[in-house]
């Protein structure tokens, strides 16, 4: 057993997080859409597997690495946009792409979720990822909650 906590507390240790100094939400100045621009907030919770960061891209363009509990924005102009998630190869999980359309004067706060899940006796364990576009108050409430600021790359 104390050989079980020993390990509990190393995968603990080793989990992605942002810099301690990293600004919250409302201290780092998040941009307001405007007649031409959306504002895209990515963020992510604490999200197996919890040692890897992951990487954004839109439209083919990286956006942000985001650890765990962390966010970054950028503005979109209207239209489609493909928002794509990318682990790295070591954390042998696929990624997530979703197809965007966006309205100019919008905020648009989109989450990358997953959890870990166990099958069958031999106590398989997988993990599931999925990206959810959640509503303004909703979006902003988390990630006020949860997550430091991971800048663009943009």
């Amino acid at each position: 057993m104390k050989y079980l906590y020993c390990l509990f507390l190393l995968f603990l240790a080793g989990c992605a997080q942002p810099p301690k100094n990293a600004l919250n939400y409302s201290d780092a100045e998040v941009g307001s859409p405007n007649e031409n621009n959306a504002v895209l907030v990515l963020y992510r919770k604490t999200v197996p597997p919890v040692m890897y960061s992951v990487t954004s891209k839109v439209n083919g363009k990286e956006f942000a690495t985001l650890p765990n509990n962390a966010f970054s924005w950028t503005y979109l102009p209207a239209g489609s946009h493909k928002i794509e998630i990318k682990w790295p190869f070591l954390a042998l999980t696929p990624g997530k792409t979703i197809d965007l359309d966006v309205d100019a004067g919008k905020y648009y706060f989109i989450e990358f979720g997953g959890e870990t899940n166990v099958a069958g006796f031999g106590a398989a364990a997988y993990n599931t990822h999925d990206i959810t576009l959640s509503n303004f108050e909703q979006g902003l409430a988390t990630v006020n909650s949860c997550c430091k600021y991971m800048p663009s790359k943009l």
